[in-house]
This record gives structure tokens, sequence and C-alpha cells, in this order.
């Protein structure tokens, strides 16, 4: 009954756009092909890495923006949490980034804490409904009741001062109240014509914040951004959904893109890989078109971003199977393949997770040393940190002290590229 009501009131709500189909909206196509001209979307030699380091350099007066895309690696927050700690230690902390816009089970933010009232909302997931209405990040969060709310918690104590936005989507204005300790305000979140849009920014609030819908039709929420008031320093979204595979973007509403140059990504990372390389009839010509044709799609929106791939690390599929290649996924040397290759050619970054671990199989060390679950797919709170280290020392290029005053150099996994 609870899911046949999420259909419904989805349906509600993206069915206010002129001209759609209810059956249409439930049960749109899983995947659409992105047609974009590669040619056009070819990023400057270096993959924008001069920009990158320059911003780097003077981030005590300017935000860095990094946006991370993945599965359940992604989603616990664990290691972009970490590279979250590493650079915001290094270059300043310029916020948590765009966070879920009320609790969803199975995933968790290292920073915050999102916390709501049972039966105030109903959350639905672009994991496993079919439809292209989702926004940037692949969660709806349905009001249920009127003066739904959500509260944002700190981990730790902060006296730190945030800017924050609510994504949202809604067919009539209506209004949402933030209240920290110390201070109310409310902001007019105006009719989208069912678009997905950045509400006004609420200035200078601090954590606990709780955060109230004045109406509970007629609107939805796709997450809240959270940077920091002085607007600058690093902000690190960490944007995972368990199970998600890359064309899980398909799913998101024609147009995402333009929620995601609002939050005007300097580094845009694609950690997927996982999901498919346990998908045994995976389409392995079809995986490298789509995976061209997003990177295309987002060196064409986002033509200064940079663009690092992460690798899927090491996993094992069949653990009673005689050698170390029967007992790999099978697709999985192919889909780091593909992602290097891809990475290479439109002038990105890739890291390769499984090669870092110490290459097949290596899993199998990583949880006999506590770094690795026993399911030998994911890794521990250990293991995913110590392997944002060693990408943070990706970053890094192995080579220099890393300080905003010294000039950053990077060095591409693909073509020798320095900047």
């Amino acid at each position: 009954m609870r899911r046949l009501h999420n259909i419904l009131a989805l349906v509600a709500l993206i069915c206010a756009l002129p001209g759609c189909s209810p059956v249409a909206a439930v049960n749109g196509p899983a995947a659409r092909p992105l047609q974009v001209p590669q040619k056009a979307a070819q990023a400057p030699a270096n993959g924008n890495l001069a920009l990158l380091a320059g911003k780097f350099r003077s981030a005590n007066r300017t935000p860095i923006n990094i946006v991370q895309l993945g599965d359940s690696h992604t989603a616990a927050d664990l290691f972009s949490g970490e590279m979250r700690r590493l650079l915001q230690a290094q270059y300043g902390d310029g916020g948590i980034g765009l966070v879920a816009g009320s609790p969803v089970p199975g995933t968790r933010y290292e920073t915050v804490i999102l916390k709501a009232a049972k039966r105030q909302w109903e959350l639905v997931s672009a994991r496993n409904q079919q439809n292209t209405q989702f926004p940037l990040g692949g969660y709806l969060s349905l009001p249920l009741t009127a003066n739904a709310a959500v509260r944002i918690e700190a981990r730790e104590p902060t006296t730190q001062r945030y800017r924050v936005s609510a994504l949202y989507t809604s067919t009539a204005n209506t209004t949402l109240l933030a209240r920290d300790g110390t201070t109310q305000n409310r902001r007019l979140l105006a009719a989208t014509n069912g678009q997905w849009r950045f509400s006004p920014v609420f200035n200078s609030v601090s954590l606990p914040l709780d955060l109230t819908l004045s109406n509970r039709k007629d609107v939805a929420l796709g997450g809240w951004y959270i940077q920091g008031q002085k607007n600058a320093g690093v902000t690190y979204s960490a944007l995972g959904i368990n199970g998600a595979r890359l064309d899980v973007v398909d799913k998101w509403q024609p147009g995402w893109q333009e929620s995601f140059k609002a939050l005007r990504p300097d580094l845009i990372i694609l950690a997927y890989g996982t999901n498919e390389a346990f998908d045994d009839t995976l389409d392995l010509n079809q995986y490298r078109d789509h995976l061209n044709q997003t990177l295309a799609e987002l060196r064409r929106n986002m033509p200064r971003a940079a663009i690092l791939l992460v690798g899927p690390p090491d996993s094992i599929k069949q653990r009673k199977a005689r050698t170390c290649a029967a007992r790999q996924p099978q697709p999985l040397a192919q889909i780091i393949r593909i992602q290097r290759q891809a990475a290479k050619q439109f002038n990105g970054l890739f890291w390769d997770w499984q090669a870092y671990m110490g290459g097949p199989c290596s899993i199998v060390n990583w949880q006999a040393e506590g770094l690795a679950r026993n399911d030998l797919v994911h890794l521990s709170a250990e293991g995913y940190r110590k392997s944002a280290s060693g990408l943070y020392d990706f970053l890094r290029g192995h080579r220099v002290a890393v300080k905003p005053s010294l000039t950053i150099r990077f060095q591409c996994a693909v073509g020798g590229i320095r900047c």
C-alpha cells in the first residue's frame, strides 16, 4: 500500500507538466541515449587541470566545488568523507555539499545527520523506480503531512555558519521555514513549472537546523545544498545510491545538468563500476558508448570542470573458484580498461582503485587485515579511508607538498599530462 502511495504521489507531482501521461511517467524508459557530438565536447589538452590548480592556489579566498557521483562506495560517505576531510584540512572548509532532502535508509553522511519524524516523508529512489523525473542525486522526498520537517544536525560540535538552499520542484508557491538556535527565517519556494530549482538561500545559519515546508501538496524535495558562509575553501558533495550503475543518471529529469551547473563544479568525480561488474550479461560495447556519451554531455555542459573517473575497487564473486581470474566478477577487468580509455579520450583523470589495493583478488588480503568486509565487495571504514588517502596522494601528484600558497601539480593517469 505504501509503495502504491509512493507511485501515485509521484505521478500526481510530475504529471502537472503539460502533456504528461501517467503511464509514461511511471513506466518511462530506463535509459535514454544521449546524442551529443563528441567533437564539440572535448576539454582543453590539460583537461582543465590548470584551472583546478589555480582554484586550489586561491582556496583561502575562492570556493572549490567537488561533486562525486557513485554507488554504495559513495553512499556510505566514508571514502568521500575522508577525501572531504583531507582536502578541507589543507584548503579550508567550504561546506558540506548537497545532501538528500530527507533521511535515506542505508545512506549516511560523514559530517551531518538527517532526522525526520515518522510518516512525515515518503522517499522515492531512482534505484528502484522507472521514470525520468528524478532530480540530481536520484532521491525524491515527498511530504505526507502539512508542516513536514527535516532536522540537519552536525555529527561533531561546530560553530561554523552556513548558507543553505533547497533543491525542489513545485507546481504552486509554498513557504520554507528555517530555524536554528537563534534565528527564524522564511523563504518563498516559487512554482517551478515542473522543473527542479534551487531555492533562495538562508544565510548565516547554524546547525542543528530545522526546515519545515508549509504545504504538503504540489512540492517535492531533491536535497539541501549546504555551503560555508565564507564562500571559500572546499565543498565536497557525495551523491551515491546503493546498487547504482552509471545509467542511473538516465532516470534523472532531462536537463538535470542545469542543477549540476548551479553547483559550479570544479572537479566532477564518477565512481561507478562495481554493480556493472557483477552483471555477467553486461554488454561492454553498450557500456563503453554510454560512458562516452555521459562524459561528452558533462564536457558540453560544464566545459571548465576537470573530470576524474574512479575505477571500481577489487572484489570477489565466486569464492570457491580455483583461480583468481575465476573468482573475480568477469566484466571487472574490461570495465576498468574501458574507464581508463574513456578518461584518456576526454582528457580526464583515471584512478585505478583495484591497482591501488594490490591488483586482482587483493581484497582477500584487505579483508584479512580488517580493511574490507566479509562480502569481499565493500571495504571497512578504515579501508575506505585508506583508499581516500591513496586518491588524495594521487591528486597531489606524489611530488610536492600541497599548500594553498604553492603551485600545485597534478599528473594525469593518462597521457602524462602535467600542469
